[in-house]
């Protein structure tokens, strides 16, 4: 029996739950994020589901994950805990140490989220963000939905994290001197060692391009981004591009230069 599965915008409805699985539309990327979701398997990354090939009517098969989908009706969770916000920066540490050396040559991904610029650093998830996060039943983090994985910047991973997880939007983020709080909280659970000095102005790019990309693909009529466009995320992105650069200065770099 299927049952679907609500969220999302870009598969309108299209993902269900069969059993212990998740079926959802394979691309021309689905072979090579199955072979990245192995690796981190292989290395022991347990942040992301298990991939399983595709079944019968070509959908690809994913794992399960039992528990709470943090956004939209549980953003406390993350938004609230500093200790909470920790964990997850170390949840996506490991995946970047556990992806350093997966292999892209001659590989296909998606270009939805792509780092339009680079230079390629690693494999990034492109959507670390609380509508992909679920909290297990067992406190553990895992982050869903890597069809948008593409070689990219690290930045270009942290700074789309940033956004939904401090979180750093307009009538979303808390007071200054919270989110510079949280900033470091995040850098140094990340290692401060590897977190880049360029994460916020990366963020108001990742929020440019997001804008300019619902837009353009929008105005053509390409689904989802009609839907998106007619909802008003060209604005929502483009009001938060303006929001970071305005206020990065008043948070601080998140290293505290």
């Amino acid at each position: 029996m299927e049952e679907r599965l609500d969220g999302g915008n870009t598969h309108g409805g299209a993902v269900v739950r069969v059993g212990s699985t998740v079926r959802r539309p394979a691309g021309p990327w689905t072979p090579h994020v199955h072979a990245l979701l192995c690796h981190l398997a292989e290395q022991g990354f347990d942040g992301a589901p298990r991939a399983h090939g595709l079944d019968d009517a070509g959908r690809e098969i994913l794992d399960y994950i039992e528990g709470v989908v943090i956004h939209p009706d549980h953003d406390t969770l993350v938004h609230a805990d500093d200790d909470a916000l920790a964990g997850v920066a170390r949840v996506i540490r490991g995946y970047h140490d556990a992806v350093a050396d997966f292999p892209v040559a001659g590989r296909t991904w998606s270009e939805n989220g792509a780092d339009p610029i680079g230079p390629y650093e690693l494999v990034c998830h492109n959507d670390l963000a609380p509508w992909n996060l679920v909290r297990g039943d067992d406190g553990a983090w895992t982050f869903i939905d890597w069809d948008l994985a593409a070689p990219g910047r690290r930045a270009w991973d942290l700074g789309w994290a940033l956004l939904g997880l401090i979180p750093l939007m307009p009538r979303q983020a808390p007071e200054p001197h919270v989110v510079s709080r949280r900033l470091e909280r995040f850098r140094v659970a990340y290692g401060s060692e590897a977190f880049p000095d360029d994460v916020l102005a990366v963020a108001a790019e990742r929020c440019s391009h997001e804008a300019s990309r619902i837009l353009r693909l929008g105005q053509r009529g390409t689904e989802p981004y009609a839907k998106l466009l007619a909802d008003g995320h060209a604005e929502t992105w483009a009001l938060a591009e303006e929001y970071v650069r305005a206020s990065s200065e008043g948070w601080r770099a998140p290293d505290g230069r």
